[in-house]
């Protein structure tokens, strides 16, 4: 995982990230991934409690379209219960994951270190 330094999100994610949500949220994230400058799209997620599968769907498009766009999705602060949920389907893999203690790049989360 690459270091970096982040001292900004680009969105911030409700508590809901599920069918009732997705659509305003798949707006937003699109228009992050077109308007930052920086390499980085960063979405804080450290309010998010509920997933279902629409949702994580929406954070693997969100995922495929900023690499298309030569950039990377940090999710910042992750809860354990979406950390788990990320390591269960194996996204945790895939994905870019930070603490928010320190997002400096030695507290990142190892992508492998979380166990299944």
């Amino acid at each position: 995982m690459r270091s970096t330094s982040v001292s900004r999100a680009d969105l911030i994610l409700p508590e809901r990230l599920d069918v009732t949500t997705v659509g305003e949220l798949r707006e937003a994230l699109a228009l992050a991934i077109e308007s930052g400058p920086e390499m980085d799209v960063v979405i804080d997620v450290s309010e998010v409690r509920v997933v279902d599968s629409v949702g994580l769907g929406l954070l693997v498009t969100t995922h495929r379209n900023c690499l298309r766009a030569g950039r990377r999705l940090v999710l910042v602060d992750p809860q354990p219960r979406l950390l788990r949920l990320l390591a269960v389907t194996r996204l945790h893999r895939i994905l870019h994951l930070q603490r928010a203690i320190d997002l400096s790049g030695p507290s990142a989360i190892p992508q492998q270190g979380l166990g299944a």
